[in-house]
């Protein structure tokens, strides 16, 4: 991310002084980067507040776990995903490149291809050079904003939220973002929650806690839904009750709602 580290010409790492493959690659991450900043602001907050870093390796969360250990590229990013960079040679024969990769036990969805692994074990997953393995865990709840393309940092007013099915409870943290007006009070806590009960999926957005003033008045709820197959789905919002059918779009289930 530090595009001036170097005041050599030609060794700049702006995505245009790629080929236009990568560029396209490049410019497709820095925007989702820039999407993902509810989520980075609120592991920020997790930071200053409990001391735990944005990126861990994987034996901080399993020190009793011997593959945890063997794991060296591996990383924690936030409470909610699990990334594996892969550093090998791109295999000529195939396109892809691999990188063995442990994960915990439990159930995890690469975010980028909806492919769903069991965890206690490890899994060479192979990939082309456009992604890595980014695995979002059992439960994971992920705020996004929804604009991918402005440079602001403003709390949006689109917000959209990956949901795994799981037991989990997400607490989306927003401030001003300018000022230290946060140390008296004046920040906002929304909670998120996911139960999964048998064949049921229970997805709450409580009220929020704190300053509402720091967030918009109105805000649309993109909800995706990425590892559910089918089913119905019931939506209770603003004191209003709505039933469907699952709806499939790029395989998975998308519902947008408007949260006062």
């Amino acid at each position: 991310m530090r595009l001036h580290s170097t005041a050599n010409e030609f060794m700049g790492k702006e995505p245009w002084k790629y080929s236009a493959p990568i560029e396209k690659i490049a410019t497709e991450n820095l925007r989702f980067r820039h999407k993902l900043l509810p989520y980075i602001y609120t592991m920020n907050r997790r930071t200053q507040k409990d001391g735990r870093a944005i990126c861990e390796p994987m034996y901080y969360t399993y020190p009793k776990e011997e593959n945890a250990y063997k794991a060296k590229n591996e990383y924690f990013f936030g409470t909610e995903l699990i990334v594996a960079p892969i550093t090998e040679h791109t295999n000529s024969e195939i396109g892809m490149a691999s990188a063995n990769v442990w994960l915990p036990d439990g159930r995890y969805t690469d975010i980028y291809n909806g492919r769903i692994y069991s965890g206690n074990r490890v899994v060479k997953m192979f990939r082309d050079i456009s992604t890595i393995p980014v695995l979002a865990k059992e439960g994971a709840i992920i705020p996004m904003s929804k604009n991918e393309k402005d440079n602001t940092v403003e709390n949006p007013k689109d917000l959209e939220l990956l949901i795994f099915r799981g037991n989990n409870e997400f607490r989306l943290y927003e401030d001003d973002g300018e000022t230290l007006s946060y140390e008296n009070g004046a920040y906002l806590e929304t909670p998120f929650i996911i139960k999964e009960d048998n064949s049921t999926v229970t997805f709450t957005i409580a009220k929020g806690e704190g300053d509402i003033s720091v967030v918009p008045e109105k805000r649309n709820n993109l909800l995706k839904f990425l590892d559910i197959v089918d089913g119905q789905i019931t939506v209770n919002a603003n004191d209003e009750k709505k039933s469907f059918d699952r709806k499939e779009k790029n395989g998975l289930i998308e519902i947008l709602i408007q949260h006062v």
